[in-house]
């Protein structure tokens, strides 16, 4: 048999040429969507922010709820711009919370074109169980918050009064409420994981241990660096795992069935 010709003009190393084309053609565009849904999350956060600082009042005095009223206790504005910054933290952080079910459904949108046709079907209910797993780690937090104040409260001496720089205390507050949100993510993720096959209930409780020690190492790394937010964030870390396990279970059955 005589073998096919190549086309006049074309060689051997101009046809092996053609798939790595083809492959960086493909990671040139999934770069560009990925620009495109990271400036529309952008966009989307700062219009959040900007109109959360409006509020920024309101929404600073919610905050500040959590430290105690007394005469021993004070949070105080240390710098001259410290009380303006204050409020833009404040508004990035409630901006981040309003725009999440934007840059929640950006994320997955990205992701979705990796899935199969019935695994799609799974996305917008992830979406929306996604936001409402991150408000519900902020909400958990700020209720945490007040427990965490009178703990390090707590150190000072009978006879001293307590004077807090107010944007040490709010960053301190914010840190743990973005903690807790992204933390309460973990069920939702693990479900996904099994649901799609990549991970197994028997994979993770064999790796429990191990996750563990991650957890821990961490938690040290999101929270401040103080051993009781470390603890207070480990213990719903570990729960929250093993509630995932609990969903993956579920997750696997209901993907079993639908093959």
């Amino acid at each position: 048999m005589i073998p096919e010709q190549l086309p006049q003009g074309t060689s051997d190393k101009e046809t092996d040429s053609e798939p790595s084309s083809s492959l960086i053609m493909n990671f040139l565009s999934h770069l560009e969507e990925l620009r495109i849904r990271l400036v529309r999350a952008v966009l989307f956060l700062a219009i959040g922010t900007g109109i959360c600082l409006i509020f920024s009042k309101y929404l600073l005095e919610f905050i500040t709820q959590t430290f105690p009223t007394d005469d021993a206790a004070h949070l105080a504005l240390l710098q001259p711009t410290e009380g303006f910054v204050v409020r833009l933290k404040v508004a990035f952080v409630a901006g981040l919370f309003l725009s999440s079910p934007v840059w929640f459904s950006q994320l997955w949108g990205f992701i979705s074109p990796a899935l199969y046709k019935n695994e799609k079907k799974i996305i917008i209910p992830v979406v929306i169980l996604s936001v409402f797993a991150f408000i519900l780690g902020a909400a958990f937090g700020y209720w945490i918050l007040p427990y965490a104040t009178e703990y390090f409260r707590s150190f000072a001496l009978d006879d001293m009064t307590v004077n807090w720089s107010l944007g040490k205390y709010l960053d301190f507050s914010l840190r743990l409420l973005v903690a807790f949100g992204v933390v309460f993510e973990l069920p939702l993720i693990v479900y996904l994981m099994a649901r799609l096959g990549i991970v197994s209930t028997k994979q993770l409780r064999k790796y429990r241990r191990y996750v563990f020690i991650g957890i821990l190492i961490a938690s040290g790394f999101i929270t401040p660096p103080d051993i009781f937010t470390q603890v207070v964030l480990t213990i719903p870390l570990i729960v929250l795992y093993e509630l995932g396990i609990i969903m993956a279970s579920i997750a696997i059955r209901k993907r079993e069935k639908t093959e």
